[in-house]
C-alpha cells in the first residue's frame, strides 16, 4: 500500500515547520507558495531577487533548502542535488566549526533538509548504497547534533532501506501502560509501532484511530506499543504529562505498553509524530510510515500483517 501526499502537505503542512515559521519573512513565505503550486521557476526568481537584495542570509539558505525540496517534488532531479549541495554547504559554513546549533536554527533546518534530498536524489539515479552510504557518513559527522537532526537522517535511511529488514531492537528508560520487556520477545506476532509525543497536536489527532485500530485487532493476536522519549530536562514532570495524555487522550486497551526510550525514537527515525512501523510475525518491517494515517488505513495495513 501506498500513500500519495500532496505537495502542498509536504511544503506547507510539514509536522517539522520551518523555524523561521512563526516570523517568517515575506521572500521565504512566497517561495514555498510557489513550490507548492509546482512552480519552480518563479521560485528560483523569487530567490535570486532575495540574494541580489539581502545576500547569503539565514532566509536564503533555508529558501535553497525548500528548492531542493520542490525541485525533488517536481522530478527535477538535477536541480534537486544541485540545491541540495549548495544549502548543504552554505548551512555548514554558518554553522561553523564546531558548529553553533542554538543560534543558527535556520541553517540547522536546511542542513537536514539537504541531507534527505541529496540521498533521494542518490536512490532516484539508481544509487541506493551510495545513498546509504551518505547518510551513515553524515549520521558520523552530526553525531553530537540536535536530536531532530539527527532523527531526520535516520527517518530517510529507513525510508530508503528499512522495509524488508529485521526490526530494530531498543532499550527503555521507563514506561507507561502495560508493562514491556523487548521487541524480540514479541516475536511470532504482528506488532504495530505508534510513535508519539505527548504535546503533538497531530498525535492526539491521531488517538480516536489509532485506539479503534488497537481494540479491534488486539484480540485478534495483534501486539501494539506506543514509544515515545522525554523530551525535557525534567523528567518527572513530562513522565507526569506523558501518564495523563496516555489516559486521557488515548485511552488504550490495557495491553497496549507505552515504552519511553530515546534510542527507539531515534532509531526509527521518529523526527516528526506520529510515526508508524508495522512489523510481522518473523519480526520483519513491513511498512514503515512517518505521518497521521486514518483509521481505514491502518486497518488495511494490519490486514496484511495477518495475511
Amino acid at each position: 500500500m501506498k500513500r500519495l501526499i500532496p505537495v502542498t502537505v509536504l511544503l506547507l503542512g510539514s509536522a517539522l515547520p520551518s523555524p523561521a515559521s512563526s516570523q517568517e519573512m515575506t521572500d521565504l513565505r512566497h517561495l514555498r507558495f510557489k513550490l507548492s503550486a509546482a512552480d519552480l521557476y518563479s521560485a528560483e526568481s523569487i530567490l535570486e531577487v532575495h540574494r541580489a537584495e539581502k545576500g547569503e542570509d539565514a532566509e536564503y539558505v533555508l529558501g535553497l533548502a525548500w528548492l531542493a525540496r520542490g525541485a525533488a517534488l517536481n522530478g527535477d532531479w538535477d536541480a534537486a542535488s544541485r540545491y541540495a549541495r549548495e544549502a548543504r554547504t552554505l548551512a555548514a559554513a554558518r554553522l561553523g566549526t564546531p558548529p553553533n546549533w542554538d543560534d543558527n536554527r535556520e541553517a540547522q533546518y536546511a542542513l537536514g533538509t539537504a541531507i534527505e534530498v541529496e540521498a533521494q536524489a542518490l536512490v532516484h539515479s539508481g544509487k541506493k548504497a551510495g545513498a546509504i552510504r551518505f547518510l551513515e557518513e553524515s549520521s558520523k559527522a552530526q553525531e553530537k547534533a540536535p536530536y531532530n537532526l539527527r532523527a531526520r537522517i535516520w527517518k530517510r535511511r529507513n525510508q530508503i532501506e528499512l522495509v524488508g529488514q529485521k526490526a530494530p531492537g531498543f532499550r527503555t528508560e521507563d514506561h507507561v501502560g502495560a508493562d514491556f520487556s523487548s521487541l524480540e520477545s514479541l516475536r511470532g506476532k504482528p506488532v504495530v509501532l505508534f510513535f508519539w509525543w505527548e504535546a503533538c497536536g497531530d498525535c492526539r489527532g491521531q488517538a480516536p484511530a489509532i485506539r479503534r485500530t488497537a481494540e479491534k485487532y488486539a484480540p485478534k493476536g495483534v501486539v501494539f506499543l506506543a514509544p515515545t522519549r522525554f523530551y525535557r530536562d525534567d523528567r518527572t514532570e513530562e513522565k507526569a504529562k506523558i501518564e495523563t495524555a496516555w489516559k486521557e487522550v488515548y485511552g488504550f486497551p490495557g495491553t497496549v505498553a507505552g515504552p519511553i526510550s530515546d534510542e527507539a525514537m531515534l532509531r526509527y527515525g521518529v523526527s516528526a509524530t506520529p510515526t508508524f512501523a508495522f512489523v510481522d510475525r518473523q519480526g520483519v518491517v513491513r511498512q514503515y510510515l512517518p505521518y497521521r494515517m486514518t483509521e481505514e488505513r491502518l486497518s488495511e495495513t494490519v490486514e496484511e500483517l495477518l495475511k
